[in-house]
């Protein structure tokens, strides 16, 4: 890890699962009622974002339009209950990538003045051509928080819940779809 000169850190991080390449994939974000109450943007700006991430960074990838993706998580309310391996046929392709949100929040528990993203996931890979496709290809736990706790003493007055939101989702989304590429994190 370098830091820059009064800056923020770069982080190299290589690739955990590179088995995306030349592959048709779809991202299926799953979030709980209670964010998707509250957060209702979460789901769909991660799924855009998470798409469009991985699109750009892996060879050859082929990815499902998110919007199309979404339609089919409305289409089909208890597709969360599904196996895995009828999500992929479903969708149509080859790998399906399955981020499961367990925590999202933007404030500390218990305090709604301190203000502190936090996204918990689970990104799960299901494999179509596995021998067993409801067991899965890959499973990388994945937190992202924002401002991080060396930040938290500087710079962060006067930000709003929602540029804390926001910036979270931006870092979570990098970070889940840099799980299929090599690149770098700047914090």
């Amino acid at each position: 890890m370098q830091q820059l000169p009064g800056g923020p850190d770069i982080i190299p991080v290589k690739a955990q699962y590179t088995d995306l390449e030349n592959r048709s994939v779809a991202v299926v974000v799953s979030t709980s009622d209670y964010t998707d109450f509250n957060h209702p943007n979460a789901r769909p700006f991660i799924t855009r974002e998470v798409t469009r991430r991985i699109k750009a960074g892996v060879p050859g990838v082929t990815v499902t339009n998110p919007d199309e993706v979404l339609a089919w998580q409305e289409e089909n309310p208890y597709w969360g209950t599904r196996p895995p391996s009828m999500m992929i046929k479903q969708l149509g392709v080859d790998r399906l990538v399955l981020v499961e949100i367990g925590q999202y929040r933007t404030h500390e528990p218990g305090d709604r003045y301190i203000l502190r993203g936090v996204i918990s996931a689970t990104i799960n890979i299901v494999e179509a051509d596995a021998p067993d496709p409801d067991k899965f290809g890959g499973s990388y736990p994945k937190t992202v928080m924002f401002p991080r706790a060396k930040d938290t003493q500087i710079g962060m007055a006067g930000v709003s819940e929602q540029q804390i939101e926001q910036q979270t989702k931006v870092w979570f989304s990098e970070e889940a779809a840099g799980l299929f590429f090599d690149h770098e994190l700047v914090r």
